[in-house]
């Protein structure tokens, strides 16, 4: 064979390495920055609700919390508590966020898992999977979830306001055992998602606290 056919090949082939080089390094990328991406338009966002769920419901089981808020405060919070973990978790659904997680499938396990923890937990027979449905669906606008300034804005609203009121209903007459046990998953979720954001959450930073009192405090409007 000549030297020019090889050459010829040699260089083909080099362009082809090449190219498979700089398209292994761009997918790299890629992935990179969609992961970044889930953490800080997503991850980051459910971590901070359900942080939200957690200590609105130690604030009711340890805290005694209720007895400083007025009835509509307590109501209409509670409710937006309630809702914002759900919306995520419709968002994680509807935006495709667990197929994007095919890198990590233990991540994607338990996080599921977790949420539908929450979920289930919140079935009480009278606040139903369409319930919590549409409540999630009415605090989404686009890809996003609303304020809590917005949600009050159309609290009145005949379709959210059936919602809201079965919502309440749950948390007001839940039995302690359930709200232990959707505070246990509520903590688990924030401590996996706290893995991945790497943002310390409020349930880390507060055991490095110090402690100034050995009597349990028993009210906080949180």
């Amino acid at each position: 064979m000549s030297t020019e056919p090889l050459a010829f090949i040699l260089a083909g082939l080099g362009a082809f390495v090449g190219a498979a080089i700089q398209y292994a390094f761009q997918r790299l990328s890629a992935e990179r920055q969609q992961r970044r991406e889930i953490i800080e338009t997503t991850f980051l966002q459910l971590q901070d609700a359900v942080e939200s769920l957690y200590y609105r419901l130690n604030n009711l089981r340890d805290w005694d919390g209720k007895h400083v808020m007025s009835e509509e405060y307590f109501r209409f919070t509670s409710v937006y508590v309630i809702g914002r973990v759900i919306a995520y978790e419709n968002l994680l659904v509807s935006k495709g966020i667990y197929a994007k997680l095919h890198y990590d499938e233990t991540l994607k396990r338990r996080l599921k898992s977790g949420l539908h923890r929450i979920n289930h937990g919140l079935d009480d027979q009278h606040f139903l999977h369409y319930h919590r449905l549409q409540l999630a669906e009415a605090l989404l606008k686009e890809d996003s979830v609303m304020s809590y300034t917005e949600f009050l804005s159309r609290a009145e609203e005949p379709p959210i306001r059936a919602v809201i009121g079965a919502a309440a209903g749950f948390i007001e007459r839940a039995p302690a055992q359930v709200l232990d046990e959707i505070r246990t998953a509520a903590s688990e979720v924030v401590q996996l998602l706290e893995a991945h954001t790497q943002v310390p959450s409020a349930l880390t930073l507060a055991k490095d606290l110090p402690i100034h009192s050995s009597s349990p405090r028993k009210e906080n409007p949180a």
